[in-house]
């Protein structure tokens, strides 16, 4: 599994630099990344010595091409949108209350400031309501104005490639919990089992 948002030091979102430390250049994303990929092929090789390729899958959460002020390299990227998809559905309470505390206790101010951000694609009464309750300590209230959102933007960008029903597998866990990964493994095993229809 390669952290591309740990790399990058972003979320991902207008929220994703706030409490991180300071993106790396582009240059210094590109060279973190080559490293993880490295250790990657260093530690799972094919039997034959000149090939030094991962015998399974790389794991990578689904980003945009852009991870705040870094990009995904572009054949990386067009490998990602080409490769299969494991979606973890998860009830929409159970993400909010798995938000809630890790972005709640970040600076209020940067959080008005990027709801400021997207304000126009969040729709400007959208962005208001979730702006008061974010000053009047509704934090769950006004964070479930912002998942919504999100959603509806992972959707739309989630059916904007080609082959979508070919590659995509959805994964049904009832909570935000480690024990997904496992769920998920389980499932992609399962899946490389069945042959192709």
């Amino acid at each position: 599994m390669i952290d591309l948002e740990g790399i990058a030091h972003h979320k991902g979102s207008a929220f994703g630099a706030i409490g991180l430390p300071p993106q790396p250049t582009q240059e210094m994303f590109e060279n973190l990344l080559s490293t993880e990929l490295s250790a990657i092929n260093t530690q799972e090789v094919l039997p034959t010595p000149d090939s030094r390729l991962p015998t399974g899958p790389i794991w990578l959460e689904d980003e945009s091409q852009r991870i705040g002020l870094v990009n995904i390299p572009g054949d990386l990227w067009k490998n990602m949108r080409r490769s299969k998809i494991w979606f973890l559905d998860i009830p929409f309470e159970e993400r909010l209350k798995h938000i809630v505390p890790e972005y709640g206790v970040l600076d209020q101010e940067k959080l008005i400031a990027a709801i400021e951000r997207i304000s126009q694609k969040l729709g400007n009464l959208n962005a208001k309501t979730a702006i008061l309750l974010l000053k009047e300590g509704k934090i769950t209230e006004s964070f479930e104005i912002l998942l919504k959102y999100y959603d509806k933007f992972y959707f739309r960008s989630l059916h904007n490639r080609e082959g979508l029903q070919a590659l995509l597998h959805t994964v049904n866990c009832k909570s935000v919990s480690t024990e997904n990964a496992d769920i998920l493994l389980r499932e992609a095993a399962a899946a490389s089992q069945t042959p192709l229809a």
